[in-house]
């Protein structure tokens, strides 16, 4: 299938980002009932190497959404309450005065944590530091809203506590490996990430990227790799309910928070358990043309994917150019404009 068949306004806005140096190439993946309509690349993924489907790319904070997942997964067993407070599961946490921080808080950026974790800090000592560390000051847990990333953290570890299994594995066998999606981690092995060499993407603007210390770190709050088409397949399955069952996917990217100011952000957003729902927010935002129902998330202000519910739609994007919030903002709008104008849902 051409890649770009059923796109070809979106690929007109992939090549004029090129044109205006926001980004060296670009990945698009949609499919519509799981059909797929675009599954394409263009430009470079590093210097002198072609992006193609198959280039493994960063997802930044989009891999928070695989994280809620694989909690999610355990909720639906039974594992845990939403309400539970977090230290029931997790005793240490109760530390600083965390005790009133329930699983809740974690997943929709209610709880205040604070940020001890150093980049490159191991999964455990980054777990110990989080628990460790008392909350943002003169944070009620519920009370305010704002976007923290560190949450993850614990609600990665509360995966490993409830299954008994290191989270990378958990994510590699309960949520990848039966979606299908065999070249998507979160926390490479060092050996997979020698073998992909080239495959992997070199975002240019970011010193970090393709390296292999960073690759392979684990880290829950935006450590996946992988084609963003196989990030796409993830909301695909979420709309299928091959991962999650139809009332905890429905649970999950409900409006736990509406309309609400988020203090990191410095804007008023909507937000489900560990999803950004659409809203006002330009860095939320999946186009002027998506339902109200629509859920997902972003990433470093170069990926986004999401779900369309009331269009059957799964969308994964990605763009190799790390670019300022306003520009991205632009690019990530008019593609996806033109994407819905592609596909008939404007």
């Amino acid at each position: 299938m051409n890649g770009w068949m059923n796109a070809p306004r979106a690929l007109g806005e992939l090549n004029r980002g090129i044109s205006r140096g926001w980004h060296t190439g670009a990945q698009l993946y949609a499919s519509l009932h799981g059909e797929v309509m675009a599954n394409g690349a263009i430009g470079e993924s590093r210097p002198g190497v072609p992006m193609t489907p198959s280039t493994l790319v960063e997802w930044g904070s989009a891999t928070k959404a695989v994280t809620c997942g694989a909690a999610a997964l355990l909720w639906q067993r039974g594992r845990f309450d939403l309400d539970d407070p977090v230290c029931r599961h997790i005793p240490e946490f109760a530390a600083s005065g965390k005790e009133a921080v329930t699983i809740r808080h974690l997943l929709t950026h209610t709880g205040g944590l604070s940020h001890p974790v150093d980049d490159m800090m191991p999964f455990d000592e980054a777990v110990a530091a989080v628990c460790a560390a008392p909350l943002l000051e003169g944070w009620t847990p519920g009370a305010r809203c704002a976007y923290n990333s560190v949450a993850m953290w614990i609600v990665a570890e509360l995966v490993v506590r409830l299954s008994g299994r290191r989270f990378d594995r958990f994510v590699r066998t309960e949520v990848c490996e039966p979606l299908g999606l065999l070249d998507s981690w979160v926390g490479m092995l060092v050996e997979v990430y020698r073998s992909y060499g080239d495959r992997i993407a070199v975002v240019p603007q970011f010193s970090l990227s393709g390296a292999e210390e960073w690759v392979t770190w684990g880290r829950p709050t935006g450590g996946g790799h992988g084609p963003i088409g196989e990030l796409g397949r993830y909301y695909e399955a979420l709309l299928h309910h091959r991962l999650l069952s139809a009332p905890v996917v429905e649970a999950m990217t409900t409006r736990h928070l509406c309309g609400v100011y988020d203090e990191t952000l410095d804007a008023v957003v909507d937000r489900g358990l560990g999803f950004m729902l659409r809203s006002s927010y330009p860095g939320h935002s999946y186009g002027p043309h998506a339902s109200r129902r629509a859920f997902g998330h972003g990433g470093r202000n170069w990926c986004v994917a999401f779900a369309d519910p009331s269009h059957g739609l799964a969308v994964g994007v990605y763009w190799n150019g790390r670019v300022d919030g306003d520009t991205h903002a632009e690019r990530q709008t008019a593609l996806l404009s033109a994407l819905y104008e592609d596909l008939g849902l404007a």
